[in-house]
């Protein structure tokens, strides 16, 4: 089943929650702040219900979320790890079922053998899972999951409440997206009510910026390009090796480029020490960067989305770039 009706997901995950006795929530690979929300706040509401869960990252965790109550209970996966004993997997904000990295490289067969629940937002996710709540409309995966624990009547606490608002306050940043709008910030209310520690988020999202990160976002910014409507820069490794580096660096690189006017595109390329280059993509309305993203086997939406290449710093960007201009030229 897939849909994007909460009041139709709700009562049939209740249904799929009911029986099950090990519950494995999994998130995507390299995840943000919208992922281990989401994932640590369904946690929290399992646990309060008496249920038994283990969230599980599928690589190390930004540095953002350690003001998170209960963090210390999602484990990192690593290499060669066995799957968590489970009789359901819970999967979210993940575009695809291969977006879980290693955990599905290792245990696709396994994984394939259980029922499986997924809750996303992404525009490009087929719906994998038994059951597939994914509304490409909501503004964040801890949205939509705030939405549908309520209508499912599953307990909020406090400590869940904070998890997924930090979920709903990163991937809006702060309510400044496009696809903001009533129900984010219906969302966001409800767990205000419930006890959300607001201010923590704000302290730690806004107020602890890391030296590394400021390094490290004046070196990108000493190379960053503008072709009309069209802005990127890039992350070397030898940039992030001569600055006291910070993982967290691109987001606010990412988010820097998109607030330049008169942006139409914007790109940041991040060069990862395997060699491969990891791509960012911003965009205006009239542009659809997910659909880009996806010549590389990457996704997410239509105007925030990325990917990965088998190629070099230089080479991504003369193989990236010209597909961008292109998009930028069919727009108008």
């Amino acid at each position: 089943m897939i849909t994007a009706d909460i009041t139709i997901a709700a009562p049939a995950i209740a249904a799929l929650l009911a029986p099950a006795r090990q519950i494995l929530l999994i998130t995507h690979v390299n995840p943000d702040g919208d992922a281990i929300g989401s994932l640590l706040g369904v946690w929290h509401s399992l646990r309060a219900s008496g249920k038994t869960a283990v969230a599980l990252a599928p690589s190390a965790l930004p540095e953002y979320v350690c003001c998170l109550p209960g963090i210390e209970h999602v484990q990192v996966y690593q290499a060669g790890q066995e799957l968590p004993a489970c009789d359901l997997i819970w999967m979210m904000d993940t575009a695809a079922l291969d977006r879980a990295g290693p955990v599905y490289e290792e245990h696709a067969p396994q994984i394939h053998q259980l029922p499986i629940i997924v809750v996303d937002h992404h525009i490009t996710n087929p719906g994998e899972g038994r059951i597939n709540l994914i509304d490409a409309h909501a503004a964040s995966t801890a949205e939509l999951l705030t939405l549908l624990l309520t209508a499912m009547h599953a307990p909020l606490p406090p400590d869940a409440a904070t998890a997924l608002l930090l979920g709903i306050t990163t991937d809006t940043q702060s309510f400044q997206t496009s696809s903001s709008g009533v129900q984010s910030l219906r969302a966001a209310a409800l767990l205000l009510e419930a006890g959300a520690d607001q201010q923590a988020i704000v302290r730690k999202l806004y107020y602890a910026l890391p030296f590394g990160t400021a390094q490290l976002v004046g070196k990108s910014f000493n190379e960053i390009r503008r072709e009309g409507g069209l802005i990127w820069t890039h992350v070397s490794q030898e940039m992030r090796e001569s600055s006291e580096d910070s993982e967290d660096a691109s987001d606010y690189i990412t988010q820097m480029l998109q607030r330049i006017d008169g942006m139409q595109v914007a790109v940041l390329f991040k060069e990862r020490p395997d060699g491969t280059v990891k791509i960012s993509l911003r965009s205006i309305p009239d542009i659809d960067v997910a659909e880009i993203a996806t010549l590389w086997g990457g996704g997410g939406h239509a105007q925030a989305a990325g990917a990965t290449l088998q190629l070099g710093l230089q080479a991504a960007e003369a193989t990236v770039l010209s597909v961008v201009r292109e998009a930028i030229r069919q727009a108008g």
